[in-house]
Formats: C-alpha cells, structure tokens, sequence
C-alpha cells in the first residue's frame, strides 16, 4: 500500500508539472500575440502619420503657390483627425487669411493659441495675427498684437510692416 501511494504522489507530480508546462505555452503564446499585435498596430499607426504628414506637407505647397483653396479641405480633413494641432489650426487659419476670409482665419489663429499659449512669442505668429485682426477690422485687438510683436525680434521688412500696419490703424481711428 505504501508503494501505491508513492506511484500516485508521482502521476500527480507529472500530471502537476504537465498543467505547469501548458500554463506556461499558453502565457507564451498569449504574450507573443500581443506583442505581434501591437508591432502590426504601431506600423499601421506609422503609416497613417506618414500619409497625415505628407498631406499637411502638401497642403503647405499649395499655399506657397497661392492655392489656398485647395489646401483648406486637406487642412480641415488633418484638424478633424487631430483636433488639439495648434499647427494645423495656425496653417488652417492662414488659408483663410490667403481666401480674405479674416473672420474664419481670425478663429482659427485664436485657437492655436489656447492650445498653444507660447505663440504669443513668435513675432511671425503676432504679425501674421495682427494683420488679421486689422483687415477683420478688429483694430484695438490688431493695435495690442502689432504693438506686442514690435517689441519681439524681427528684420527690418517686418517691423515697417508693423509701422505700416499701425499706421493704418490709426488712419483708421481718426476716419
């Protein structure tokens, strides 16, 4: 009787260390096919930022040759995919500025700068926003940006825009 139970103690040690072993392959092959998953996720998830990033590239070629129209749908199909990009809101907004749409280019440069507060710094962006706002004709919000960005670095051709800018502006006040 004794023998028999050292026989059975043992097929529960080998029945014990074969459930041990299948525990072990499934939590292998489980964790490889995450792994293979999440791979096959990242690169399809690359893919699709190449493609957005291409576009975006081609959206800024059609402005650079003035053709802002065609650029706004791809603009406003990246800003749907990626709505917190307070560059694409930026670059949207200054196609509207090239269509003369301010009104729409004054909302968009306006949300780049809730996402993005640091903007405010950039003496492009201020212009760029100053210029808006004047032709928008919101002239005091236009004066207080201009007159921001004149205080930031900038060439000598963007500071006589801002005189320039201010100077209307002021022509403006005293019509």
């Amino acid at each position: 009787m004794g023998g028999c139970r050292f026989l059975q103690n043992e097929e529960n040690l080998l029945m014990h260390g074969k459930w041990d072993r299948y525990v072990f392959l499934s939590l292998l092959v489980l964790i490889l096919s995450g792994i293979s998953y999440a791979h096959w996720k990242g690169q399809q998830q690359d893919e699709q930022f190449l493609k957005d990033y291409t576009e975006y590239q081609q959206a800024v070629q059609l402005m650079q040759q003035g053709r802002a129209e065609q650029a706004l749908p791809l603009l406003r199909s990246l800003l749907g995919k990626y709505p917190d990009r307070y560059n694409i809101m930026r670059t949207l907004g200054l196609a509207y500025a090239m269509k003369n749409d301010f009104q729409k280019a004054a909302f968009y440069y306006e949300k780049a700068i809730r996402k993005r507060p640091f903007l405010q710094q950039d003496p492009i962006f201020t212009l760029q926003f100053g210029e808006i706002l004047y032709y928008n004709g919101e002239y005091a919000k236009a004066k207080a940006y201009l007159e921001k960005s004149k205080q930031l670095p900038g060439s000598e051709t963007y500071h006589a825009r801002i005189d320039e800018l201010l100077s209307q502006i002021q022509h403006q006040k005293s019509s």
